[in-house]
């Protein structure tokens, strides 16, 4: 059902993307759906936790790989330059701030998991500071939301690649950090 949800809500957008075409396209009962999720609000909270676990755990296993700074670099920019593949996820993570605005209801869930994928993306950025042998220039959470804010904002404005911007600002804010 995932694969069909996502499929739906990218092509047609999360309003147009009704609970019984999702149910119909993935094989399953309007029952069975809600059974599984308590609403379409729901349904799209966990596609986009699933891609932000994703990136999480690709970015963790390339940190906690105990490389050199130089394989660390490495590492660190082919990471970057697969950003360009998470189309899917800042389009789904739009849709989600969108509701969140509006629905007052649904906003504790959206900001929860949003806080909480920037603790654990945060704690990863300060990884590469720390190795850099610089302080962070904002708390982690903080650093790390203005990273998703900057990648997911030149995907969902048209930029094919959003590598380059990334890496720029990541190293001047490295440059420019206090030393530990």
């Amino acid at each position: 059902m995932f694969d069909t949800a996502t499929e739906l809500m990218i092509r047609k957008g999360f309003h147009a993307a009704s609970v019984n075409v999702i149910a119909e396209e993935a094989g399953f009962s309007k029952g069975a759906f809600f059974s599984n999720f308590s609403s379409k609000s729901d349904l799209l909270l966990q596609l986009t936790q699933r891609f932000k676990r994703v990136e999480i755990d690709r970015l963790s296993t390339t940190l906690a790989s105990g490389y050199s700074a130089e394989q660390l670099s490495h590492g660190l920019n082919a990471y970057i330059d697969t950003l360009k593949n998470n189309t899917r996820c800042a389009i789904l993570d739009a849709e989600l701030q969108l509701i969140a605005l509006r629905d007052e209801e649904f906003s504790p869930h959206y900001y929860d998991l949003h806080e909480e994928n920037s603790e654990a993306l945060g704690k990863l950025i300060t990884i590469i500071f720390n190795h850099a042998g610089k302080k962070p220039p904002l708390a982690y959470a903080a650093l790390a939301k203005t990273f998703t804010a900057l990648a997911e904002g030149l995907i969902l404005q048209g930029h094919k690649d959003p590598a380059v911007e990334i890496k720029l600002v990541l190293n001047s804010l490295i440059q420019t950090a206090e030393p530990l």
